[in-house]
């Protein structure tokens, strides 16, 4: 299952008709340019949990901020980094 397909599997699972309506999830562009992901961790199991921040340069075009800010797990990236953002939300979610 590739890791997008997780996400809305993951998504889908608190999506309850009151849920999805205050804790939306978004995918977005930013002008590095690169990806910005906000994924809701309110009133899901992960509410609470710690994430020591993750921060990973390879260059000016690869780089990769994961961190965990009021409730919400954020990360950015850049271009080519969408998938492996949704893998490090992924593989923290499952520890």
């Amino acid at each position: 299952m590739s890791y997008l397909k997780w996400l809305e599997s993951w998504y889908e699972s608190y999506c309850d008709d009151e849920w999805e309506q205050t804790h939306g999830l978004k995918i977005e562009s930013i002008d590095t340019p690169g990806w910005r992901v906000t994924i809701p961790l309110l009133e899901t199991e992960l509410e609470g949990k710690l994430l020591n921040e993750i921060i990973i340069d390879r260059d000016d075009n690869d780089w990769i901020r994961c961190w965990i800010k009021d409730g919400y797990f954020e990360g950015a990236g850049g271009l080519k980094n969408l998938e492996e953002m949704i893998q490090i939300f992924k593989e923290w979610a499952e520890k």
